[in-house]
């Protein structure tokens, strides 16, 4: 392992993040088969965030984004909370670990190396994202698409890595990855 990527270990183990996995981006594959469940609009998001379909690209032009990327890390991300009653609570963890995602890029942008974060659910900075309005998005900087979104099959990559994808009634967890172009220095 390099040595950026223990840093990275220890960095994100202590912002609260667990199960960091090293993988090759090759096993992120977009498939329209998890796509179709975001054109069947099954959330409610479809075409309401910058950050789901239709807005962030075809599966093709997807696939043309991650093969950029020539590393990746799983992590993942949880806290203990009621998830059926406490919806406020659910949705500030969400957020939590988006924040979580961006320490972990800007960690790497401040050792010269190219990331890009990945999320689990639609992006939540906005009460209501602008896309629903055709205006700017305003956080631009901070937005990430989620795994779902981009047609990756969350439970596939779990279970390569013996990681349960289950819902509990006493925890939330949340699954991310950073992707990581050690070719591009900045």
């Amino acid at each position: 392992m390099h040595d950026y990527l223990e840093e990275l270990r220890l960095f994100s183990e202590k912002i609260g993040m667990k199960n960091f996995r090293e993988f090759d981006p090759s096993l992120l594959l977009p498939e329209d088969r998890i796509r179709e469940y975001c054109y069947q609009n099954l959330c409610g998001n479809y075409g309401r965030h910058y950050m789901c379909p239709p807005s962030i690209g075809t599966v093709e032009e997807i696939i043309d984004k991650l093969n950029v990327y020539n590393k990746a890390i799983l992590i993942r991300y949880s806290e203990e909370m009621n998830v059926k009653e406490d919806m406020r609570k659910v949705k500030r963890s969400k957020i939590d670990f988006h924040k979580k995602i961006l320490e972990l890029e800007k960690f790497l942008s401040q050792k010269g190396i190219e990331s890009w974060g990945l999320v689990g659910g639609y992006c939540s900075f906005c009460i209501e994202c602008k896309a629903i309005t055709d205006r700017p998005c305003k956080h631009p900087h901070k937005a990430r698409p989620s795994l779902e979104s981009l047609g990756i099959d969350v439970q596939k990559l779990l279970d390569n890595f013996g990681l349960d994808n289950k819902f509990y009634p006493d925890k939330i967890v949340w699954t991310g990855c950073i992707l990581i172009n050690e070719k591009a220095k900045r």
